[in-house]
């Protein structure tokens, strides 16, 4: 069976995540499959500049961030950065493919198209290339000739990519690639406790506390349940101070936790930053979201978003959490309508197969080959 090299990198759990969903289902029927961080291959000055940088960024100076996402998406911009990435990245890359020698590549990070796509310009490999867009409105970074496939989460994405100037029928609405235990009933019926889910991505933020401390002066009697992450410094503070019985509420606190889809199953609303794979997760459960915090940037856009899309709720300001907590309990047909509209989200996504897809790009590529061969 043919070979498959995935290209991930850890700016944030999502590409990861997504990287080891893809990596199940082609392995599943029967692919080989590699998932490579060229980043980390390059050295540790790449890891550290754009992995770490990205987590000291997004974490203590969001605002700054943003703005360099934003910057980044100009044309002239975006072009100088791809050409830093196209001379730091290319070996390490053209590298990973004489090592694996893959029939087919997959890029779950968009730093990785502009480099393959000179590779491939440049006659260097010939591969055919599937990128995954792991957020709702796609960066310039993910868009090139060269990508023989995007896989979105919604049309509003495959819409942004068309705008920037990718070819339409080379954009497939699969969904951004999630656990298929995200889109599984529930193993057991839930309980009849409201219960509100926090979470805060892989970095576990500091933004879950405040919300935490302000949901135990609501009035109404309900379930917390808060997962840090990898932060175990946050873990062991909120344990300490709020795991248990208080004013009425049942708190209580994980760490990271691979049981997250059950976690969700016993969830009648998320409060969360709106990355793309946990907004994927989130809508495929029928979960409406609530929004105090995002990253600016692609969580930003990813925010505006899903509220218009009526799956999401923004929360400018703390303090007016328990406002809206206290509306799900007044206008039970809220909280209906917003599970509703992720139902028509999630069913909005095309059906389809990665595997189906990979199979038709490899079989082109040959095709292709071949003709040239007898030519």
């Amino acid at each position: 069976m043919p070979t498959v090299l995935i290209l991930s990198a850890a700016t944030g759990n999502g590409h990861n995540q997504a990287a080891n969903s893809l990596k199940n289902d082609l392995e599943a029927s029967g692919y080989t499959v590699h998932i490579t961080n060229p980043l980390r291959e390059e050295g540790k000055i790449m890891d550290t500049l754009i992995e770490d940088g990205y987590e000291l960024l997004a974490a203590r100076m969001p605002k700054f961030y943003g703005k360099m996402y934003k910057i980044a998406d100009y044309k002239l911009i975006n072009k100088g950065v791809g050409n830093f990435l196209k001379i730091t990245l290319r070996k390490t890359i053209l590298k990973l493919i004489r090592q694996y020698q893959p029939d087919l590549l997959i890029s779950t990070h968009p730093f990785y198209v502009s480099v393959v796509s000179y590779l491939k310009a440049n006659g260097e490999t010939d591969l055919p290339l599937i990128t995954i867009v792991t957020d709702y409105m796609a960066h310039r970074f993910y868009v090139s000739k060269y990508v023989d496939a995007y896989i979105v989460g919604s049309n509003y994405t495959k819409d942004t990519l068309i705008e920037k100037g990718a070819v339409a029928d080379n954009i497939y609405n699969y969904g951004i690639p999630i656990r298929k235990e995200f889109s599984q009933p529930r193993k057991t019926p839930k309980d009849s406790i409201f219960t509100l889910l926090i979470m805060g991505g892989s970095m576990g933020l500091s933004y879950m506390k405040k919300c935490l401390k302000n949901l135990l002066h609501n009035t109404h009697e309900f379930r917390v349940l808060v997962v840090c992450g990898n932060n175990d410094k946050l873990k062991n503070e909120l344990e300490a101070k709020f795991a248990g019985k208080q004013n009425g509420k049942e708190i209580i606190v994980y760490g990271f936790c691979p049981n997250i889809p059950e976690i969700m199953d016993q969830s009648d609303v998320i409060i969360t930053k709106p990355g793309g794979l946990t907004a994927t997760e989130a809508i495929n459960k029928n979960i409406p979201m609530l929004i105090p915090f995002y990253i600016p940037g692609q969580e930003e856009e990813n925010a505006e978003i899903l509220v218009n899309a009526g799956v999401a709720i923004r929360i400018t300001k703390i303090s007016e959490l328990n406002k809206v907590v206290d509306r799900f309990f007044q206008e039970p047909s809220l909280l209906e309508n917003m599970r509703r509209n992720a139902q028509k989200l999630a069913a909005e996504r095309t059906p389809g197969n990665i595997v189906q897809l990979a199979d038709k790009l490899i079989s082109a590529k040959k095709q292709q080959k071949s003709l040239q061969l007898n030519a």
